[in-house]
């Protein structure tokens, strides 16, 4: 009569054992492998601005990310007082003060372009000139943008490269108003999530963080603008 041999037991169920590991892992991970290669393809395609502003070597869609993401850990608090002067401390400060902080570091007078902007054409905006608030409201920031520079889609399809091609580090989007709360605006990272949706760098409350926030803001998109001035 045949005995079976327990190492020869052992032997089978570790086999088996090895190969439904192997079988779950490329179930698993092979759309993590095909989604990593369509952030792959998004970051070649990243786009390169022809102007550098400040001529530090570096463009200036580059520079707007990079000085965003720089106010991280820094700015840590969320601060909605008035500041004579306009400009708050620089631990602390709102969504719209990434937005200036982000162009400043990149070269541009945000708030200057602003103030000039809503004396040249007052019937643009609803809210009154202040120079020491201008360039923090969010309203005001979008109604700049919209006429100022250029404007792109607001629709954000994940897995789609040709929609989130247009979703480049450095855009700028606004979102509708909060019931009872503020209207939003952020910078668009040049960092994704896997299914190729594109992280924020802004302000919601926290002090500036980077995340995914993009299709997880509680309103709708109202702008997508990208800073290559008219």
């Amino acid at each position: 009569m045949f005995k079976i041999n327990n190492n020869f037991i052992l032997t089978i169920f570790l086999i088996c054992s090895l190969l439904i590991i192997i079988l779950v892992a490329v179930l698993v991970f092979q759309p993590f492998s095909q989604e990593s290669k369509l952030v792959k393809e998004l970051t070649q395609a990243q786009l390169i601005s022809e102007t550098d502003a400040d001529n530090d070597g570096l463009d200036d869609y580059s520079d707007i990310v990079q000085n965003a993401r720089a106010q991280i850990d820094v700015v840590t608090l969320y601060d909605t007082s008035y500041y004579v002067g306009g400009y708050p401390p620089e631990n602390s400060g709102v969504c719209a003060d990434v937005i200036w902080r982000a162009l400043q570091g990149a070269g541009y007078d945000f708030k200057k372009m602003i103030d000039d902007d809503m004396l040249a054409y007052p019937e643009r905006y609803t809210n009154d000139y202040d120079t020491n608030i201008n360039f923090r409201r969010t309203q005001n920031i979008r109604i700049f943008l919209e006429n100022n520079v250029q404007t792109l889609p607001t629709e954000v399809i994940p897995n789609n490269y040709d929609n989130l091609v247009t979703w480049q580090g450095g855009d700028i989007v606004t979102f509708a108003q909060i019931p009872g709360g503020l209207w939003h605006v952020a910078i668009v990272s040049d960092r994704r999530r896997a299914d190729g949706v594109p992280y924020l760098i802004h302000n919601h409350g926290y002090g500036t963080l980077e995340n995914d926030y993009l299709l997880r803001w509680p309103t709708e998109i109202t702008g997508h603008f990208r800073f290559m001035l008219k």
